[in-house]
């Protein structure tokens, strides 16, 4: 059998002995969860026990269960153990277990009970390799209807009450199964097998710029006895939107997931949200896999600066677990600057915000005191006002939706002095953002030597006082040409 795990294997054997007329007993069959409660929300596995064969008991008072282990021992000590025969009643279960190859039938007498013998070396793992594949529905038509039983809580006990003593096949809604011999009371510890996820944001953008694409990695790790239908659902604080999303399993494989309904693996995306659904099939094809999926969403101008964006992940599996949510998040942030000159506040300086060497377009929330960077899909609309020129009017002013990061490298460039004797800045103005703050700071321009401006005297009086002498030196060369010719 390919891909199974086994919730326990009981070593069975089988001997035919004579009909031991034995009245029936109840047993109860106890399963503790030994889970992981820190991984599951929810855990309500529901459990069936199908009776493959019914049980003679020669002296059922002599039977005793180890309570560690679960297995049936003798009686005590110097006692024999019980003779037990197992048989059915059931033509339809007879041939069912006959074309398994799991035992072989006599029939005593005339009567409609064949008594089982198993065949060498019958394991447990044999017995519930072998209906594996079966559906509940197969196995009622041949073996009757299971005693059912479930846990209502992350590592709680499901207890099943059988009518009478026999060997059962018990499947939990979790895709484990076991087969067990049930003279008495019994009780079962097992680890329920149930998918685990995790879920990590790229070191890149667990700070970022609006605008920003940060990548998610989901790790999906898929049970070797996993049976059942899987939905993931990742949800997204507005301040992100949902982008792309594509997978690859655990042996390298890459998976394209269809957003069309109807397909094995199905991905609805609406907004900030989006579920993957793996169907049964998927899932069994895919058993013992790690799935690795690779989720990009964009920061959004929704986000809210200094406050975690937030990206949630839940697990369902089947309709009986799901997992604890997992939850990574995002930052972007903002800084303050004014244009002073000492203590003066200075108005009507333009400077852009340049990322590298390039000009951040910018949204101006409130006029002269807030911009926000612009999204791509703010830039690409007409209707949306952008601009790459931050215009101060004498007080402090925001920029929200920057990165802390080390690949964004800010600067301010002025490129309009204030008006009143102010030069441009010869050097940029260097920003860099504080992942824990709001960065704020002065961008400083003092007064220097100013020409006079038009229209006053200017360079004029030296146009005259030049002429002057010019014509002076003229009058006196020819005065002295004349003096000498005389």
């Amino acid at each position: 059998m390919k891909h199974m795990k086994k919730m326990m294997a009981l070593a069975l054997a089988m001997v035919m002995v004579l009909a031991i007329s034995i009245p029936a007993m109840a047993a109860t069959i106890t399963i503790n969860s030994t889970a992981d409660t820190d991984e599951a929300a929810t855990e309500t596995t529901a459990y069936k026990a199908w009776k493959l064969l019914d049980a003679d008991i020669e002296d059922a008072s002599k039977i005793t269960v180890d309570e560690d282990t679960g297995e049936f021992n003798g009686a005590t000590e110097g006692d024999d153990v019980p003779k037990v025969a197992y048989y059915t009643t059931s033509a339809t279960a007879k041939a069912a277990l006959l074309d398994a190859g799991l035992f072989t039938f006599t029939q005593v007498g005339t009567e409609q009970k064949w008594y089982a013998t198993a065949v060498d070396g019958l394991t447990a793992d044999a017995v519930t390799g072998a209906f594996d594949d079966w559906t509940d529905a197969e196995m009622t038509a041949a073996f009757g209807s299971p005693a059912e039983g479930a846990q209502t809580a992350p590592g709680g006990s499901a207890e099943i009450s059988v009518s009478a003593p026999g060997y059962y096949l018990i499947k939990s809604t979790l895709g484990d199964e076991l087969a067990v011999q049930t003279l008495a009371d019994v009780t079962i510890n097992t680890k329920n097998s149930y998918p685990t996820d995790e879920k990590e944001v790229a070191d890149a953008g667990k700070h970022a710029q609006i605008g920003d694409t940060v990548e998610y990695t989901l790790t999906l790790n898929i049970p070797a006895s996993a049976n059942d239908t899987i939905v993931l659902t990742d949800t997204m604080d507005e301040g992100l939107t949902f982008k792309e999303i594509d997978a690859t399993f655990s042996d390298d494989v890459a998976y394209t997931f269809a957003p069309e309904a109807g397909t094995a693996a199905a991905v609805t995306a609406n907004g900030n949200k989006f579920t993957l659904t793996l169907d049964a099939a998927t899932v069994k094809a895919n058993q013992g896999a790690e799935l690795t999926i690779t989720v990009k969403a964009i920061v959004n101008e929704k986000a809210v600066v200094g406050t975690p964006i937030k990206n949630k992940l839940d697990l369902k599996y089947g309709n009986n677990y799901t997992a604890v949510p997992k939850e990574v998040q995002t930052e972007t942030h903002s800084f303050t600057f004014e244009k002073v000159d000492g203590s003066t506040k200075l108005s009507g300086a333009e400077f852009q915000l340049l990322d590298g060497s390039t000009a951040v377009q910018l949204v101006e929330v409130t006029e002269g005191v807030e911009y926000r960077v612009a999204t791509a899909e703010e830039i690409a609309d007409a209707n949306v006002e952008t601009t790459d020129t931050i215009v101060t009017k004498g007080v402090l002013i925001t920029v929200k939706g920057v990165d802390s990061d080390s690949d964004h490298s800010y600067k301010l460039h002025e490129t309009k002095a204030p008006a009143g004797g102010y030069n441009l800045l010869t050097e940029d103005t260097t920003v860099t953002v504080d992942e824990n703050n709001t960065l704020d700071f002065d961008v400083e321009n003092n007064k220097g030597s100013v020409l006079p401006s038009t229209g006053g005297i200017g360079t004029t009086i030296f146009y005259i006082i030049g002429a002057i002498l010019v014509l002076g030196a003229g009058i006196l060369l020819v005065t002295r040409r004349r003096m000498n010719a005389n």
